[in-house]
């Protein structure tokens, strides 16, 4: 996959708020309030009239459907992803065809199925956190040393709101 990556020819856009009609969301919950932390900033970009396509990742498929009843995402788990984390049935191969304005990984602890989405996505606009190895965003925010999904989001949007010049919070 960092071949792949360190092959692409690859021109990002700045993207903001204000220019973007869609925004796909990455996100893995494992941490404390990560499901809450997604379904807020969905509802925020959704009021803001951005169309938002999610794909959260699971470890098994029990979880998966318990988490399907509350957010408003699609799910992958190890069963209908590759061994490369190349999704080969369910929403993720939708997932990695949709042009996004903005990709935003809110994925805390990294796992291979979401790497493989995050860098073979065309998406314009990559945001999010790399806690180790090979930096796959064009906006790379740092949250080592708060490494929650909340803080995560909560800097993903002030940035985000900076670059578009606007000082209004939405959160």
């Amino acid at each position: 996959m960092v071949g792949y990556f360190l092959k692409q020819q690859r021109n990002a856009k700045i993207q903001t708020l204000s220019n973007s009609r869609s925004i796909g969301i990455l996100w893995n919950p494992v941490d404390e309030g990560s499901i809450e932390t997604y379904e807020l900033l969905r509802k925020t970009l959704r009021g803001k009239g951005i169309a938002v396509t999610a794909l959260g990742y699971t470890g098994n498929k029990n979880a998966e459907q318990n988490l399907s009843l509350i957010a408003h995402s699609g799910f992958s788990n190890r069963t209908n992803v590759g061994f490369s984390g190349k999704p080969v049935t369910g929403p993720g191969v939708q997932f990695i065809t949709e042009p996004f304005d903005i990709l935003i990984d809110l994925s805390i602890k990294k796992v291979l199925a979401l790497e493989y989405l995050l860098v073979h996505s065309d998406a314009r606009f990559k945001i999010g956190w790399e806690s180790s190895g090979v930096n796959y965003y064009d906006l790379n925010i740092d949250v080592s040393k708060q490494p929650t999904c909340r803080y995560l989001m909560e800097q993903i949007i002030y940035y985000l709101e900076k670059i578009n010049g606007n000082q209004g919070k939405i959160i």
